[in-house]
């Protein structure tokens, strides 16, 4: 599936695209892309795009988790470090939370933003997440445990700022 806006272009892929393996190599970027694919990986019912500018992979946003019954997923992005802080993940994730609520009729949409990370955080919040709770020290990288924030987005909050 393509999904084709101005400034960016949506394409379904698989988890272990090699594209998407290679052109990711920030440390930070690709430690946290592997787990969250180990993750998904386990679950069948999950969308990962891929991000493109002017034909480039730039990153990933996917909607994985998802639990058809009671029409809830968990969302989560990810971009090459050049390409953070310009604006494309808002224009990004507008696009995918439309997308998931008016297309594929979701009514939940849930993420887990691990503590560190302030500016996947201010975007979310940007968008109506609300901070829903938080995980104490489930996140364990570089010798040290760190807190997920978990958030959550309800379609009716969703469509009322739309």
């Amino acid at each position: 599936m393509h999904l084709n806006y101005r400034d960016f272009t949506l394409m379904t892929t698989e988890p272990d695209d090699p594209e998407l393996k290679s052109l990711l190599q920030d440390e930070v970027a690709l430690k946290n892309l592997s787990e969250t694919r180990q993750y998904s990986a386990a679950m069948p019912d999950r969308f990962v795009f891929r991000i493109e500018r002017d034909g480039k992979l730039i990153g990933e946003v996917s909607l994985q988790t998802i639990r058809w019954f009671n029409r809830k997923a968990e969302i989560s992005i990810i971009f090459l470090p050049e390409y953070r802080g310009k604006g494309l993940g808002a224009k990004v994730l507008k696009e995918v939370i439309d997308y998931a609520f008016n297309r594929m009729n979701l009514h939940r949409l849930e993420a887990e933003i691990y503590e560190y990370n302030t500016a996947a955080q201010k975007l979310f919040e940007r968008f109506g997440f609300q901070k829903e709770g938080r995980l104490r020290e489930a996140r364990y990288t570089d010798g040290k445990y760190y807190d997920i924030v978990r958030y959550g987005l309800l379609r009716s909050e969703w469509n009322q700022n739309d």
